[in-house]
């Protein structure tokens, strides 16, 4: 019975942590981003910041909101 729990915690851990294999060599540059996701990148960044609470956890909020709690947003290479 031992057995048949550690191949389900395998199975588990290989399905929903590390997720799908990737069948790409892990050495070969990604593809670039077209205009369609470079657009959409820079609206993200500025409409969100990354800020840090007081327990270290790092999240997104939108720009009014950083500024009207006073909070600190972190560089976009800290995270």
């Amino acid at each position: 019975m031992a057995r048949g729990r550690r191949f389900d915690m395998t199975d588990w851990l290989a399905r929903y942590l590390l997720g799908p294999a990737s069948v790409a060599h892990p050495r070969r540059a990604g593809r670039r981003a077209n205009e369609a996701e470079q657009e959409r990148e820079s609206a993200l960044r500025s409409e969100f910041v990354r800020v840090r609470d007081a327990s270290g956890r790092v999240y997104l909020v939108d720009r009014a909101t950083a500024e009207a709690t006073g909070a600190t947003p972190l560089d976009d290479d800290a995270h």
